[in-house]
């Protein structure tokens, strides 16, 4: 008879198993789609996280610098003991107070506080910017894996091919139909393509790394992004160009740049100009901790106005400085708009020769698949010789090669451009 303490921790075992297994699952490979790599690059990738963080930080610091509008407010309470001589016999005496003061008018608090506000301003662009950028580089891999993805299948097919016209060339060799040399250089032709299907698994390992890197994942997993590889859209309009030029990201930051250099202009001239503030005690004091029999009371407004503050010429040529930095600010916006303009109209030209080559590439691809058709039934038949066979056939394998990386260039001048027009990974 089977124990039964055996049979308890059987079951116990068992039981432990299969909650393992409930809990951790054997996980095929990840299919990804575009879409799954955008949310996981807005929740993980460092970069774009650390942008973030930033830009809560500048909106607390912005926030932070409406105080200046605020009274400020302190408390008061201490003990002091003096008398006529320092032999003793000193008496002691308490004070305790409130006391308030706010700033009623300053024009420099006024241009600080629009600096903040500005600077905040600068910190959402610079998220902007960062997240654009992440675009950029996170549809570069996805489109590598995708690219490597489809030359594992063009490496399948060219392999079929050198195998089958190795096996080919050995038998017409060996029924003396082919040369020696001939045979031999079909054997190598497929060896190489042996080690082309290696160095494409490699690299396709390699392009998944780059892609969940791009994602802020640290851990290798083995994914597969899903996607048609396609001809982009090429289309580009006068209008979208003129938008970009007023609000991508790109001139949004010249452009906060430039008011934050109008506002330097201010600042300086805020020094020519007095400030008003206010304030307000109560104060007790006695020879208790917390007098009530002696009590004073004081209400004040002062202005006060710089005449010479840093020097004699110190203001002077403070603001003549930043009038000088407006002026080169201003200089440097219009040639950030008219790099803009052309970095544009250059990449849509680029987009549309692109675009164009893989229309060319297709027909070149169509007809040399014909060829290879018509020219593996001559060589079979003997009306061919090998040598214009394998031209025919390496023919072919170049056009197949040729036609990923020109669907490849072409979705890429494409993201080129939407960067350059401030496409977000939120949008």
């Amino acid at each position: 008879m089977v124990n039964m303490k055996t049979l308890i921790n059987t079951g116990l075992a068992l039981v432990l198993c299969l909650s393992f297994l409930a809990v951790s699952p054997v996980r095929a490979d990840d299919v990804l789609t575009w879409e799954d790599c955008v949310r996981a690059a807005m929740a993980n990738n460092p970069s774009l996280n650390a942008k973030r963080r930033s830009l809560e930080q500048s909106e607390y610091n912005y926030k932070d610098a409406f105080n200046t509008y605020l009274p400020s407010i302190g408390l008061s309470h201490g003990y002091s003991l003096g008398g006529p001589q320092f032999s003793g016999g000193g008496r002691g005496s308490w004070s305790a107070g409130i006391s308030a003061s706010e700033t009623l008018w300053s024009m420099s608090n006024n241009s600080s506080y629009r600096s903040s506000k500005l600077t905040y301003e600068q910190a959402k662009i610079a998220y902007e910017i960062e997240s654009a950028s992440l675009r950029k580089t996170l549809y570069s891999k996805f489109m590598t894996l995708l690219v490597e993805q489809e030359q594992e299948k063009v490496n399948d097919k060219v392999l079929k091919i050198r195998r089958e016209n190795a096996n080919l060339t050995k038998l017409k060799y060996e029924s003396g139909r082919e040369s020696l040399g001939n045979m031999k250089y079909a054997q190598a032709q497929y060896n190489q393509a042996r080690i082309s299907n290696q160095k494409s698994a490699r690299a396709l390992e390699n392009a998944r790394r780059e892609l969940l890197s791009a994602m802020g994942e640290n851990e290798y997993r083995k994914i597969t992004v899903k996607a048609a590889l396609k001809t982009p859209d090429s289309s580009f309009t006068e209008s979208e160009l003129r938008y970009a030029l007023e609000n991508s990201p790109i001139m949004k930051n010249q452009r906060i740049t430039l008011e934050k250099t109008r506002e330097n202009v201010k600042s300086a001239d805020s020094k020519f100009y007095p400030s008003i503030s206010a304030s307000q005690s109560l104060n007790w004091s006695g020879d208790r901790e917390f007098p009530n029999d002696s009590k004073r009371w004081s209400v004040g407004i002062s202005l006060s106005l710089p005449i010479f503050s840093g020097g004699l010429t110190h203001l002077y040529h403070t603001r003549k400085a930043a009038q000088a930095g407006l002026k080169a600010a201003e200089e440097t916006y219009r040639s950030a708009k008219m790099e803009l303009e052309n970095s544009l109209r250059s990449a849509h030209a680029g987009l549309l020769n692109a675009c164009e080559t893989v229309a060319a590439g297709q027909q070149m691809l169509d007809a040399s698949e014909e060829r290879y058709k018509e020219a593996h039934i001559n060589y079979m038949s003997g009306n061919m010789s090998f040598i214009n066979f394998e031209t025919v056939e390496q023919n072919l394998v170049d056009a197949q090669q040729n036609q990923l990386q020109y669907l490849k260039t072409a979705n890429e001048q494409k993201i080129n451009l939407e960067n350059l027009l401030g496409v977000t990974l939120e949008k």
